[in-house]
């Protein structure tokens, strides 16, 4: 867990989710008393990092305040990710919970999946920090449940076949007396439920195979360029081609300084004309931007400038709102999620693509 933690620290989150576990499975002291232990040494190990990404929190002050809808979407992206998968996994889950064959498997995996999104949300209500990514570590707990829904139905099947099998040898048994012939009776019984068991084990496999075939298009889009939300090397590229050495750029909003970190050759020679105080010196790994009536006086001799921004409904343009009040845009480049533009001066509008 110490290691874990230390490898990200919302990991530390999976120990509510153990402690609940020890809850509903009636522990004993004994138990709890060597977990606890265990515990405390994680956690003594971790308060060192804890404390010094406290001090960098800033670092993800682009995230905001969650709403419920967040909650719903971890289920969504966890159990997904069509919406037929999603329902058949919730419904395995269900007959996981509601009738459990295996109540230790299931009181590990329901408070792994549960309880960290929950206590990573109210979290995030004080200081946002809620993202899907963050949670990967509780994702093990759908597939356990879901495989225990399968396992659960599996048995209910075995136990009613079984149950007929045994009506219909106790009528056989009764009838044919002769040890003999139920000596014999009884290896081909043995034969048949030999080769049962290599159909399930042959259906499992074909399943398994079923799965892999069905999601295989899902896994070569995820590595597709367009697949990407923001494509930062056709933007590097894009900008690397259309600017001069000199010229002023901005990012709206600072987040967007990602691709001069990603691929920062292309951008070297721009001026980035709105930084106030640098990542490092900020404390923020993208820095803090001056005002608007700082940048209008930087802004005061330039001609024209770039601006690379993001193509998000919801997001202010803070900057972009500063320029069109002495500038025009001359030139659009959009890309997923994310533009590139050029205002100027004064002269003809060039072409807008």
């Amino acid at each position: 867990m110490a290691v874990t933690a230390l490898l990200h620290v919302f990991a530390v989150l999976m120990l509510a989710a153990h402690a609940l576990t020890l809850l509903v499975s009636r522990a004993p002291r004994r138990v709890w008393w060597g977990w606890g232990s265990a515990a405390a040494g994680a956690l003594a190990a971790v308060v060192p990092l804890a404390v010094l990404a406290r001090r960098q929190s800033a670092q993800i002050a682009w995230i905001r305040h969650p709403t419920p809808g967040r909650l719903w979407a971890v289920v969504e992206e966890f159990a997904g990710p069509s919406a037929l998968v999603l329902a058949l996994n919730l419904l395995l889950i269900t007959v996981a919970v509601v009738r459990p064959r295996w109540r230790s498997l299931t009181a590990v995996a329901l408070p792994l999946f549960c309880v960290p999104p929950v206590l990573l949300f109210a979290l995030a209500l004080h200081r946002p920090c809620f993202h899907e990514r963050y949670l990967l570590f509780a994702l093990a707990g759908i597939p356990l449940l879901a495989a225990a829904g399968v396992d659960r139905l599996a048995g209910v099947v075995t136990h009613w076949r079984h149950a007929m099998e045994g009506r219909r040898h106790a009528v056989v048994g009764r009838r044919r007396a002769v040890v003999g012939r139920r000596r014999a009776m009884e290896a081909r019984r043995r034969a048949v439920v030999g080769r049962r068991r290599a159909v399930v084990v042959a259906a499992g496999v074909l399943v398994v195979g079923c799965g892999f075939v069905w999601q295989l298009p899902l896994h070569q889009r995820e590595r597709e360029p367009l697949s990407r939300q923001d494509n930062l090397a056709a933007l590097a590229a894009a900008v690397g081609r259309l600017t001069r050495p000199g010229e002023p750029v901005l990012y709206d909003p600072p987040k967007e300084r990602r691709i001069a970190i990603a691929y920062p050759r292309p951008l070297a020679g721009l001026r980035d004309i709105a930084l106030g105080t640098p990542g490092p010196a900020s404390g923020t790994l993208y820095g803090v931007d001056v005002g608007p009536a700082e940048l209008l006086r930087r802004l005061g001799g330039a001609r024209s400038a770039w601006l690379i921004a993001a193509d998000e409904p919801e997001t202010r343009r803070a900057k972009a709102t500063v320029l069109t009040g002495r500038f025009r845009l001359a030139y659009s480049l959009c890309l997923p999620s994310i533009r590139l533009e050029h205002y100027v001066r004064a002269g003809p509008q060039r072409r807008r693509e």
